[in-house]
């Protein structure tokens, strides 16, 4: 989370769910990456 004003400002439950929202995102660039690496 690059925004430390929003994760010192926002309450625990709601960054702890973009930190996941982030996490997920991150996953699913990793599976495309892969998928495009041996599609080369």
């Amino acid at each position: 989370m690059s925004n430390e004003r929003f994760v010192a400002g926002a309450p625990e439950s709601v960054v702890a769910l973009e930190k996941a929202k982030q996490a997920d995102a991150e996953a699913k660039i990793e599976v495309l990456e892969d998928r495009i690496a041996g599609l080369k």
